[in-house]
């Protein structure tokens, strides 16, 4: 069969996006025509992994500079008259998209249509032929829904051969509440693939959680949770992935609790799936869950999931106590307690861990793609006595679509940091390592700094899978960290020196800091603390179990470079957190400042992961 998905914006990142792409991957491996139709298009190939036999279409160019992008058209910013005005995405369509969806699917050839919004659910109600198979897929659940969308969406439905939930709490909500006669309503989850890096082992002592930075997900509570962990166990790490309009209120938070020490704010990062790997417990605290994406990846990487019991997914992804915790919405002492108990009991928690794994494998792709097929199968049958009529009307022309997107356009590698600390890339024969213009083949040595992979001919290249969890423990003098650079391409960061000053904690109260590290490298013996600025300063440093401290009270104003001499006659080395996996350090540490003697002191990270203090006042 030939399956056409229909989605507002296949070109960005999120979970409609994510799910679409996997299940059309699946169907695609089961030998359908798959094709995936963007109403908007806002790159020139997808930021998800997309199968290679999917076809990934647009209606519309978004970008107002773009050669495609047509901004005389008539039709433009003219109000719809089908799409609904309360779905969420509404503001997106106007008639000029309207009568391109109405030309597209007169004209396709597509056996299935699968809508994956409400306001497209209406376009296919309203414009695919009755010889397609028309399906309704919904990634929120009825009550997400705004209440005039909840009014008008059983209209599209009745329309439908049938409405698909993610969860059966989801399905048996509709039943309750709208009449389908002739729609069969269903529920099929989502699908999540294996990761294709080897699980997590659970020894790191991280805490993950990912997903869009909104009020929905409740991160200010995990946060607030994490305070009560971090007190007990201030050994542990919160890792917060994803970026969105809550990320600058969820930064003062965790500065404002001095949660600076404990809590990454790591930013986007995909694919995930490395990620969730490097985690011993993932968290998810969210105040609703049309599904819970999330939960299932972290299962999948095995990885144990503390969760609220929040509607829908959760309570049907979870099984209490077996693979993950579930805690009651909102309660953050229960989410405190739940993360403290599996942080406290390793084997409870490995246990989890495998139980997580196993039980996560109902949401392998291929078995969910399995369930459409069926799904199309019954649907079918029932159309059949019609469809041979409806073959023999005539088709028009159908709308011109932009695309394909290249989707292997830009090589892709994925990258490995191996215990030993070699870096491993897949797929990276006959490219080179670039840095201004320096060029070093893939294998050879690579001195300290900065460096980018291209092909032999300077094309980019783009970053993959990065596996760097071998580097989280940070022991190595000599470090390559693959990263993900800002344009998606795969760049490299090299430290290599004899010597280390490891900043560990960073203690702030209202006199000024306390600095605890360790020597990577040097041994302490009279360790002395050298404040580089306008003028040289000088402080002793005291040797501790773990490596060294320092305490600094006010300074006068200017920016003061910190490096430690371990003992006399030994070169001075600069202060800074290098030896780990975490690229950018002024972006993950939320570091407050310290008012005090009259003066503001901002300690921070600069690009190069040093440390430093900016003095004001």
């Amino acid at each position: 069969m030939k399956v056409l998905f229909l989605i507002n914006n296949g070109f960005g990142i999120g979970g409609t996006i994510t799910t679409t792409f996997n299940l059309g991957g699946a169907l695609a491996e089961r030998g359908h025509q798959v094709e995936v139709l963007s109403t908007m298009r806002w790159h020139d190939v997808p930021q998800l992994p997309l199968h290679p036999d999917v076809r990934l279409m647009a209606l519309v160019e978004a970008r107002k500079g773009h050669p495609d992008y047509l901004k005389d058209d008539p039709q433009r910013g003219l109000p719809p008259n089908v799409y609904p005005k309360a779905d969420y995405r509404s503001s997106d369509y106007d008639l000029m998209v309207e009568e391109r969806y109405e030309r597209y699917l007169k004209g396709s050839d597509a056996d299935v249509v699968i809508a994956t919004r409400a306001g497209l659910i209406a376009y296919v109600a309203r414009f695919a032929p009755a010889r397609m198979i028309r399906i309704g897929q919904e990634h929120l659940t009825r009550l997400h829904q705004r209440k005039a969308m909840r009014a008008e969406l059983p209209l599209h439905l009745r329309k439908l051969d049938a409405f698909v939930t993610n969860t059966a709490r989801d399905a048996e909500d509709y039943r309750a509440h709208v009449k389908l006669t002739n729609t069969e309503l269903t529920s099929i989850p989502n699908s999540v693939p294996a990761p294709a890096v080897p699980r997590s082992h659970g020894r790191d002592k991280i805490v993950v959680a990912a997903g869009r930075l909104v009020g929905t997900k409740r991160y200010d509570l995990l946060i607030r949770a994490f305070a009560a962990v971090a007190a007990e166990r201030p050994d542990w790490q919160l890792r917060i992935y994803g970026q969105g309009q809550e990320a600058g209120d969820l930064r003062a938070l965790v500065a404002e609790l001095g949660l600076h020490d404990n809590v990454l704010m790591m930013g986007p990062y995909t694919p995930i799936e490395t990620e969730w790997a490097k985690g011993a417990i993932a968290a998810v605290t969210s105040d609703r869950e049309s599904f819970g994406m999330t939960l299932v990846e972290a299962m999948r990487a095995g990885v144990p999931v503390v969760s609220t019991a929040a509607p829908h997914g959760p309570a049907e992804i979870l099984q209490d106590g077996v693979d993950g915790l579930l805690t009651p919405v909102g309660d953050e002492a229960a989410m405190a307690a739940a993360l403290l108990r599996l942080i406290n009991d390793d084997a409870e928690r490995e246990a989890m861990a495998d139980a997580a794994l196993k039980n996560s494998e109902r949401y392998d792709p291929a078995l969910i793609a399995e369930r459409y097929e069926q799904l199309f199968e019954r649907l079918a049958a029932r159309k059949a006595r019609w469809r041979w009529w409806h073959r023999l009307q005539p088709r028009p022309a159908p709308q011109p679509a932009l695309g394909p997107a290249l989707t292997s356009a830009v090589p892709t590698v994925d990258a490995q940091v191996t215990a030993d600390g070699e870096l491993v890339l897949a797929g990276g024969a006959g490219l080179v390592w670039c840095r201004g213009e320096d060029k070093v083949p893939v294998g050879g040595d690579l001195t300290e700094g900065n460096w980018r992979l291209r092909t032999q001919d300077g094309a980019a290249v783009r970053a993959g899978r990065l596996d760097t969890r071998a580097l989280i423990a940070g022991t190595a003098t000599r470090v390559e960290l693959p990263h993900r650079l800002n344009d998606g391409c795969l760049g490299l960061r090299v430290w290599d020196r004899p010597a280390y000053a490891e900043i560990a904690a960073v203690r702030i109260d209202g006199d000024g800091l306390r600095i605890e590290g360790r020597l990577v490298g040097a041994e302490p013996a009279g360790p002395v603390l050298e404040l580089r600025g306008d003028t040289d300063r000088e402080l002793p440093a005291s040797v501790t179990d773990s490596g060294f401290a320092v305490r600094i009270g006010a300074l006068p104003a200017g920016t003061w470079q910190l490096w430690l001499r371990p003992a006399p006659g030994l070169p001075a080395l600069r202060l800074g957190r290098i030896l780990d996996d975490v690229i950018r350090k002024d972006h993950a540490y939320v570091l407050p400042p310290i008012v005090t003697g009259g003066v503001t002191m901002q300690p921070l990270y600069d690009t190069n992961n040093q440390f430093s203090i900016r003095v004001t006042g």
